[in-house]
């Protein structure tokens, strides 16, 4: 009798265990060289097919595609071709799931727990202004007329009173929102709200084709780049509210570049302000980087990284005049471990699209 109730337990017990299932919610967190990344899985079932989402919220992701979603009995699976990832892992009770996260042969370890609904857990990032603000926010259009692009982005200005300095953001390299949002923080929304509060106007706008800019971003270079910068200072100039002698740069990264770039040909600029910028030739930083990536990603056998004898063309005056971004990338797509990446980054990149995702 004791050797049949056990039997009987066991067998419902397994039972118990195959019965579950994967419908829901699922969130994990990735670490990356140090960097957490949420991952958040929605799952669905259509008839006796499994259909799922992945959003990846700390870069902005949502809705990425999810393809060959296997439950087997505790064993689960899932891909998402479009970023060359494949998960696999084990169902351990209702709410957990344990497995490995690979994308481009790297392996990270990633548990999901699963989430009641609403219960997505947001970050919570303090230095982050929140509406209402004590200062006026204008929703702004403004044209490059040289390329026949519109530029779109937020003025902010003190709630009373005029003649402000002014002072016009300038993103670093790839294509950035007006905040240069990137995994989940929003650095140029934090100084200007910073900015603003002290009686400074602070233009920020939308690189050109990212977000609601018109244009190409993948075909400019930071000569054009500087050009919308310029238009940003007219667009300036024509405000009621704003001191035409007390117009200035900030600059980030690639920003950096660009701000002296516009100063040293504009008698508008009265004060640039360079964030992380260049300490060596546009050449050193763009070989420096080359090698930094290509041992980031293991490649050894690669005679790229032999960087002493490699030289990029020189251009006039300047050593660089294409964005960093541009030339990274035509870079990268001579290491063969990951040229199937650059397909990818071709087809996706530049255009923020919430079906891709590129973990770096």
């Amino acid at each position: 009798m004791k050797k049949t109730t056990t039997l009987l337990i066991a067998i419902l017990t397994t039972i118990s265990i195959y019965a579950q299932d994967i419908i829901g919610n699922w969130q994990g967190k990735l670490d990356v060289q140090g960097i957490d990344l949420r991952i958040v899985l929605h799952i669905n079932k259509n008839d006796t097919t499994y259909k799922a989402t992945m959003d990846s919220p700390d870069q902005g992701a949502k809705g990425i595609p999810v393809s060959n979603i296997i439950l087997d009995g505790t064993n689960f699976s899932f891909e998402v071709p479009t970023a060359f990832i494949k998960y696999n892992g084990t169902l351990k009770n209702d709410k957990t799931i344990t497995g490995t996260f690979n994308q481009n042969e790297k392996s990270f370890s990633l548990d999901f727990n699963k989430q009641e609904t609403g219960e997505i857990i947001e970050t919570n990032r303090p230095q982050e202004p929140i509406p209402p603000y004590p200062y006026r926010t204008e929703e702004i259009k403004f044209p490059n007329t040289k390329d026949s692009i519109i530029l779109a982005g937020t003025l902010t200005l003190s709630q009373n009173g005029e003649n402000f300095p002014a002072v016009v953001l300038i993103s670093g390299s790839g294509p950035q929102n007006r905040d240069e949002e990137i995994l989940g923080h929003k650095p140029f929304l934090v100084i200007a709200d910073y900015l603003t509060r002290r009686g400074i106007a602070v233009l920020r706008y939308d690189d050109r084709g990212t977000a609601a800019s018109t244009g190409d971003f993948n075909s400019s270079t930071s000569l054009d780049f500087a050009t919308d910068v310029e238009y940003a200072i007219e667009y300036l100039k024509t405000r009621k509210e704003i001191n035409k002698k007390k117009i200035g740069l900030i600059g980030h990264s690639e920003g950096a570049m660009i701000a002296p770039i516009v100063a040293s040909k504009s008698k508008d600029i009265n004060f640039i302000v360079l964030i992380a910028g260049l300490g060596m030739t546009g050449e050193e930083i763009l070989l420096l980087q080359n090698e930094l990536i290509g041992k980031a990603y293991t490649v050894n056998n690669c005679n790229l990284f032999n960087t002493s004898g490699l030289k990029l063309r020189p251009m006039g005056t300047l050593t660089i005049l294409v964005s960093i971004r541009a030339v990274l990338y035509e870079v990268i797509c001579f290491i063969p471990t990951i040229k199937e990446r650059c397909v990818r980054m071709n087809k996706f990149e530049g255009k923020r699209s919430s079906s891709s995702l590129i973990l770096w």
